[in-house]
């Protein structure tokens, strides 16, 4: 079964790869100030939709630092540095989806997101869809059925 896992997860990183929408680093562009920017600078931007950097390396090669508020606001936003911190409280259970050739964000996010929540001992319903983009349609019917069995 592991190895049926891994060469899946191959052919998937082989086909994602070759269609990647963003280079590397993909979230937070580099020099923001002399390039286009990615939507993700715009959530860190200011109120005069002025996109800024939100990682050190990132922001360095712009020459800049990353700012106070925005680093809390990257805290507040990434889940992967809240879950298992003293005084912080987590969903119980988590419905995860992610398209295998979604070409906006890399299945690994999802992946580490949903293993990440697994050790900490949370009920995590992941599946890795099968030729489904960024927009793809998970299945809404097995959503509701699980909300209801986990509500009941």
């Amino acid at each position: 079964m592991q190895k049926l896992i891994v060469s899946a997860l191959a052919a998937v990183m082989a086909l994602s790869a070759s269609a990647a929408k963003k280079s590397a680093p993909a979230f937070d562009a580099l020099g923001v100030a002399g390039n286009e920017a990615s939507g993700e600078n715009d959530e860190f931007g200011d109120v005069n939709n002025t996109p800024a950097n939100f990682t050190d390396y990132s922001a360095s090669k712009n020459g800049k630092t990353v700012s106070a508020k925005v680093k809390e606001e990257e805290y507040l936003l990434n889940p992967m540095e809240q879950i298992g911190q003293q005084g912080v409280t987590v969903a119980p259970h988590w419905y995860i989806r992610h398209g295998s050739i979604d070409r906006d964000t890399a299945f690994p996010v999802a992946l580490n997101l949903a293993t990440k929540l697994e050790n900490e001992g949370k009920d995590v319903n992941f599946l890795l869809a099968w030729n489904r983009p960024h927009s793809g349609d998970y299945a809404l019917n097995e959503l509701f059925e699980w909300i209801a069995k986990i509500t009941k």
